[in-house]
């Protein structure tokens, strides 16, 4: 009986290295088929652009750009949507609010489709940087392929995160190659797209000094750069009931944002509902130890490990601590860690660490029921986050793990 069980554990092992071997044939018979299906998926997602799917969300940045160029209040304090980015996030819309919504919508979802296409391929040419081209080309196209679950959520309802992932994945690539302006010009289009990423340019400002007048003059000017487009006054306040309404999100409890999915909801489903005050001291604490994992990275001075990291830890908090985060997010968190796994992939088609990963990555991506998002999405994250500190624990881990591509850096 043990010696069947014994055989059936081995078939079984046998079978997954053959299912491993398989998925990979593929891809080296049909190198072109991560484009094809990445393309035909654009395609159909402009197609299918209609006021149904993004009237919630696109719609409400409209909105509050119709309201900044009339001077009226920006920021709907009677609930909880609507729009919460800082006002300069509504420059970056540009002429598109004089467009009928739905020509305005196509357009965005066009440009953030292909800056992520372009993020891709550069992403995994630092990964990847003894590889030609074209095989760099032909991996960019599958890391996009295997994102389509959590991109068509964001290219549907014209989400901001999509941009801001392809700015943080640029600003990584330029960062590895010691290109400091590039860099944080880079984050600073990413923090007007969406100010969330402001963790990563924090993160690299206080941990990379030759970044650091950089990133403060790109801080300094996405909050000024309103004040050339409207009176001094009326920005001044907006920016008040902005930090107003941002307080208020942070004594909202676990639940009451049906598409909240980190740490709070994760431990409400547990049933432990921690007061916002206690969540609010996580939070901080979690970026301090964010600040000191990152910074240990820094110092240990391996300037591509230090660019793919900070990335990783950047979207880990974000989708973890950052406040109301919701399922949409983890789109900033899943293209890099595909990259990861791909690059493990190129050079062993069996390495497990790989398929876990894009496993992980395929449950963060598909969206199912709102209950099981808010536990199942921040508990892969977790997981993810755990392996990354065990590395960083002993940084040879983090060389091991990205081979040649640390070694270009020595």
């Amino acid at each position: 009986m043990d010696s069947q069980q014994e055989n059936g554990s081995f078939f079984s092992y046998q079978n997954l290295l053959r299912l491993e071997d398989r998925v990979s044939e593929i891809f080296l018979r049909y190198p072109w088929i991560g484009w094809g299906v990445w393309i035909v998926f654009c395609i159909n997602s402009l197609v299918r652009t209609d006021p149904k799917r993004f009237g919630s969300t696109f719609q409400a940045y409209l909105d509050a750009a119709h309201a900044f160029w009339s001077g009226q209040t920006i920021y709907d304090m009677s609930t909880l949507g609507e729009y919460l980015y800082w006002p300069v996030s509504l420059l970056v819309l540009g002429p598109l609010p004089m467009l009928q919504p739905v020509v305005a919508a196509a357009i965005a979802m066009a440009i953030s489709a292909a800056l992520l296409s372009v993020a891709a391929y550069f992403f995994m040419k630092l990964l990847l940087p003894e590889q030609s081209g074209r095989d760099v080309l032909n991996l960019a196209g599958v890391l996009l392929m295997i994102n389509i679950p959590v991109a068509w959520f964001n290219l549907k309802y014209v989400q901001a995160q999509v941009g801001m992932t392809a700015f943080m994945m640029l600003a990584a690539v330029a960062i590895a190659r010691r290109r400091w302006a590039l860099g944080a010009l880079w984050l600073f289009l990413s923090i007007i797209t969406k100010p969330l990423s402001l963790v990563m340019l924090l993160l690299c400002g206080a941990t990379q000094p030759k970044m650091r007048l950089w990133l403060a003059l790109a801080l300094v000017a996405a909050l000024t750069l309103p004040f050339a487009f409207a009176h001094p006054a009326y920005v001044a306040e907006q920016y008040r009931i902005w930090i107003v309404k941002l307080q208020q999100l942070t004594s909202v409890e676990p639940g009451q944002w049906l598409y909240q999915a980190d740490f709070a909801t994760m431990l409400d489903s547990f049933g432990l509902a921690l007061p916002h005050t206690v969540q609010t001291a996580i939070r901080l604490a979690a970026a301090l130890g964010f600040l000191a994992l990152v910074w240990r990275i820094a110092r240990y001075g391996n300037i591509v490990v230090f660019a793919v990291a900070v990335m990783l830890y950047a979207a880990c908090y974000i989708n973890l601590f950052g406040p109301r985060n919701e399922f949409l997010s983890y789109m900033v968190f899943t293209p890099a860690l595909t990259g990861v796994a791909l690059m493990l992939l190129r050079r062993n088609a069996r390495d497990h660490r790989a398929w876990l990963l894009i496993i992980a990555v395929l449950l963060i991506d598909f969206h199912g029921a709102l209950a099981v998002d808010r536990v199942l999405k921040p508990v892969l994250a977790f997981i993810v986050l755990g392996w990354m500190i065990y590395m960083t624990i002993d940084m040879r881990r983090w060389v091991e793990l990205l081979g040649a591509t640390a070694a270009q850096s020595k």
